[in-house]
């Protein structure tokens, strides 16, 4: 079995299009937008591969009280922010799943359950998993969401999870495709390669 790196949320809600995480800062490790994360699913015998595409840091009273009054002391924006745990909301998007022998590039056959653990995808696992492009295409067709956006993101993650060697490449590889997914859009495919060069 793969052992998993920390988990950095729970599963509040989901279907087989994605799924939203809650944590609690601090945390050491609050999701980045375009990290690719998993939740297991079909009890323990898959797991959903996501890419977090929003976060949103929750308010409450007391949050809404402090940002209202004036001359806060640094002691107590440090204790707003660091002692206090403020709930933080995650969306992923499914772009794949986990089983047994490999990785299946659509969308998973029964979405997680809520409370299940949310861990970030392991460097190796990132490599894996991009190595081929099949994914690409989940992420552009996404409706309401910054997909664009979501996929420059997560192609400059799973190259930093590479070699310094392999990087350029596989940047290179992905905009191939990209751009054969996209010749009917070119002012889109434009876009995009612009975003990803940024």
């Amino acid at each position: 079995m793969i052992e998993e790196p920390a988990a950095i949320g729970r599963v509040t809600r989901s279907s087989t299009r994605g799924f939203v995480g809650a944590v609690r800062l601090p945390e050491p490790e609050i999701p980045v937008f375009g990290a690719f994360c998993l939740a297991d699913a079909q009890r323990g015998q898959s797991a959903v591969i996501g890419l977090i595409y929003d976060i949103s840091i929750e308010d409450d009273a007391f949050a809404r009280q402090m940002a209202t009054s004036e001359g806060l002391a640094p002691e107590q924006l440090a204790d707003a922010r660091f002692n206090r745990q403020v709930p933080v909301e995650f969306s992923a998007l499914a772009v794949g799943f986990r089983l047994p022998g490999g990785f299946r590039y659509s969308l998973p056959p029964q979405p997680p359950l809520t409370m299940a653990p949310i861990h970030p995808l392991a460097s190796a696992e990132i490599r894996s998993f991009t190595d081929r492009p099949e994914w690409i295409p989940l992420v552009l067709g996404a409706a309401e969401i910054p997909a664009d956006d979501l996929l420059a993101a997560s192609l400059r993650l799973a190259a930093e999870a590479r070699p310094d060697a392999e990087r350029l490449p596989f940047l290179v590889a992905a905009g191939r495709e990209c751009a054969r997914l996209l010749s009917h859009d070119l002012s889109r495919l434009d876009n995009l390669l612009r975003t990803l060069q940024a």
